[in-house]
């Protein structure tokens, strides 16, 4: 049993007030996670709380019946490679969540399959209430999700403060309860010294690679020449790289064939916390990342590849927004330097991590910015995953 539950009759049970949280991916898994904790703590009565998820959903005490692994995929070309899988399991999540009858159904961020659940629960349970967990980046990309997300969902929780325009001008009741990756613990920074896989006080340099498969096939070898070009100017750098739970199997894997990557220390997921403290800069995929790390005060240099021949036409065609980076849009200019799919090389990505190492002003700058950019995205929340059970528990009354 998970923290807080209490053994309860099938007659007790069924009188419950009934959640059901789905969470495709690991961030949302994460995300189900904490608010899980959240809804225990705020409801006055037990709850029956029942999910889609993966294991940090099963370490509060909600097992997934489906197995969600195969849905870490990743653009266009790998999204209709893994379609018949996709709706293998939608159909497994939808008759799950019948058969537990909830009165609100919490579907959290994967915008593809999640819709693809409310759609269908729209038509099997018309009276439970949905709601949508991270709202799809309509600022980004594909405007009429915003419509199609009015369509279907009653209520909205978005993590980004400016997101609600875009879903109540459609209709759609939306509040705003922030980004848990901006709340991170305010522990002091560690000195190099302090940092166990650091014995020599050398510069920290953290990798991250992504959390998805086709984040790894696209990025690894770019990153792994910006490296060994930083490398030549900076070789007592000391490299580390935290790595997903997701995709820690297969990078190592990687290592066994790629030396480059057994010059890099690998970690697990639960370690990154410390590499955010004892890094002075850090090298990663385009996502949450580039958020947790800027809440540390960490810049960063990002890069992002969509896949195949169809990449570059692809960013052309369904990217609007002047920045990948969400610290960039919000901050309103290019505070992390970034590198998208044809840019991102080797050479560009070496390039911006050596002005930073070697310009401190251009570093103290950039971290100061970084400051500002995060207390502003914040929004006055000081927990999102609270604000998000104080909502969806408004909502069963």
């Amino acid at each position: 049993m998970g923290r807080g539950a209490t053994k309860l009759s099938r007659r007790d049970k069924d009188n419950l007030n009934k959640i059901f949280i789905v969470a495709a991916e690991s961030s949302g898994d994460q995300l189900g996670a904490y608010l899980i904790d959240s809804l225990r703590e705020q409801s006055i009565e037990p709850l029956d709380i029942r999910g889609v998820g993966g294991g940090k959903m099963a370490t509060n005490g909600v097992s997934s019946p489906v197995d969600i692994r195969p849905l870490a995929v990743m653009g266009v070309v790998d999204g209709l490679l893994a379609y018949h899988k996709v709706k293998e399991l939608v159909q497994q999540t939808v008759q799950e969540i019948v058969r537990a009858k909830p009165q609100i159904v919490v579907l959290i961020d994967s915008w593809g399959f999640t819709i693809r659940v409310a759609k269908q629960l729209r038509k099997h349970l018309p009276e439970c209430k949905l709601v949508k967990y991270v709202a799809p980046q309509v600022f980004a990309t594909r405007p009429g999700r915003a419509k199609t997300t009015a369509s279907f969902y009653d209520h909205l929780l978005t993590i980004h403060s400016f997101d609600h325009t875009f879903f109540e001008a459609e209709g759609l009741d939306t509040t705003f309860v922030g980004n848990p990756a901006l709340f991170l613990d305010d522990k002091p920074a560690h000195t190099k010294s302090d940092f166990q896989f650091n014995p020599d006080n050398k510069t920290v340099l953290s990798v991250f690679f992504g959390s998805r498969s086709a984040e790894i096939r696209q990025l690894h070898k770019h990153f792994l020449d910006a490296l060994d070009l930083v490398r030549e100017e900076f070789p007592d750098l000391l490299v580390v790289s935290p790595l997903s739970d997701s995709v820690a199997t297969e990078v190592r894997a990687l290592a066994m064939t790629d030396s480059r990557l057994q010059d890099i220390i690998l970690l697990e997921e639960h370690q990154k916390t410390d590499v955010f403290r004892a890094s002075r800069l850090a090298l990663a995929c385009s996502g949450t990342i580039t958020l947790e790390l800027a809440n540390s005060k960490v810049p960063s240099v990002v890069g992002y590849r969509l896949g195949g021949i169809l990449g570059y036409p692809l960013q052309k065609l369904l990217f609007k927004a002047p920045f990948a980076s969400l610290i960039n849009l919000a901050a309103e200019e290019a505070v992390l330097p970034e590198y998208l799919t044809r840019e991102c090389t080797g050479e560009n990505l070496a390039k911006s991590l050596l002005e930073l190492l070697q310009d401190d002003e251009l570093y103290q700058r950039t971290q100061e910015k970084l400051k500002r950019t995060i207390d502003k995205m914040r929004g006055g929340v000081s927990s999102p995953s609270a604000a998000a059970a104080e909502k969806i528990l408004s909502l069963l009354a």
